[in-house]
């Protein structure tokens, strides 16, 4: 009775592990595919405000190429500088290319001529379509930190185009 029962239970085992991978094959072919990345309406541009002045990194091993500030987008340099910005000077990034429709990302670095207080950055988005932005995001880093480093992500999603002009 027991050789009957265990044999039972292996095939019943077999049969839903066989359930399981038809159904799950199912599942993987009617899955939408990835559709192509398509570029979002409109112009975009970047604005950066620094709460403390910016320089390059004085213990960089190579000084030529340690930047102040870096803005990165899609795996490429928009913005980067070696010079020394002044806090509260704008930074503007014009005529952004490929920003897609939906999620985009933007990495930001920045490195402290002092480091000692809290650091800060504010970060806007504009497109053509709107004259408020469409995102506005805020970078920290605490006190004494040798760099501020992080990302700004915001998506085309929630700011559909504007028929017939800009709001």
């Amino acid at each position: 009775m027991r050789i009957l029962f265990a044999i039972t239970a292996a095939a019943l085992a077999l049969l839903l592990v066989k359930v399981y991978l038809t159904v799950d094959e199912h599942r993987a072919a009617a899955a939408p595919q990835a559709a192509a990345l398509e570029n979002a309406a409109g112009e975009f541009r970047l604005e950066l405000e620094l709460s403390f002045d910016a320089g390059p990194d004085r213990f960089s091993a190579d000084l030529n190429n340690s930047n102040a500030v870096s803005v990165r987008f899609a795996g490429s340099a928009l913005y980067e500088t070696n010079q020394p910005v002044a806090a509260g000077e704008e930074i503007e990034i014009a005529d952004i290319g490929n920003i897609v429709a939906g999620r985009n990302e933007f990495l930001i670095e920045a490195t402290p001529q002092n480091p000692g207080p809290p650091l800060f950055a504010k970060i806007a988005i504009y497109s053509s379509q709107r004259q408020e932005p469409i995102a506005e995001r805020f970078l920290w880093a605490p006190a004494g930190s040798a760099i501020l480093s992080g990302v700004a992500n915001f998506s085309t999603a929630d700011h559909p185009p504007i028929e017939g002009g800009t709001r």
